[in-house]
């Protein structure tokens, strides 16, 4: 009824420091490429705000005061960033990213921002971003780049979306599964 299995036919365990190791050289595979990039288009973010700003210059950014129109923007930027180029742990960029939107969007809620905006804000923000990724570095690394970059603008505006709605959803019991679950919809 029971088989007998000899001792060197089962493989051997692969101990959690090797798995580690495994992993993390994998992820440094993945963004060596991005390597000349990420420093590159960190130093972007300035002028992608810049046109940002240019692009914003209507109701309802213009009725903000100019010291809290970008809100939190550039730390949501440069976490998409990190997340899509960086060789930090996953939890550590996915954590970043979201934090930061959510925050983002909780401060819009407060600054009485209606919430369709920030679909709006998100995408004027991705065409800006666009447009300086394909002037820094040449296709294929662009095409890779802005692929990533777009799903986390697309997960960033949902976590912005989370925060807006956080302390209703906080009431309900619902903020943490949701956040979670967003969180783990993130392949970086």
């Amino acid at each position: 009824m029971y088989s007998s299995v000899e001792p060197s036919s089962i493989a051997a365990i692969e101990p959690v420091v090797e798995v580690a190791r495994r992993i993390l050289a994998a992820r440094a595979d993945e963004v060596r490429h991005y390597a000349i990039l990420y420093p590159m288009l960190l130093g972007e973010i300035p002028g992608i705000m810049e046109e940002w700003d240019r692009n914003t210059d209507e109701l309802p950014w213009a009725g903000l005061e100019s010291s809290s129109k970008q809100n939190n923007l550039v730390s949501v930027l440069t976490r998409i960033v990190d997340c899509a180029m960086s060789s930090a742990s996953r939890s550590e960029r996915v954590n970043a990213l979201v934090q930061a939107a959510a925050n983002h969007g909780a401060s819009r809620h407060k600054q009485g921002v209606e919430v369709e905006v920030l679909f709006t804000e998100y995408d004027k923000l991705r065409a800006a971003t666009w447009r300086h990724l394909k002037d820094l570095v040449e296709a294929p690394t662009s095409f890779d780049a802005i692929f990533v970059i777009d799903g986390l603008l697309s997960i960033a505006s949902r976590a912005t979306a989370l925060g807006y709605h956080r302390v209703e959803m906080e009431r309900r019991g619902l903020y943490a599964k949701h956040l979670e679950d967003l969180k783990d919809t993130i392949r970086s």
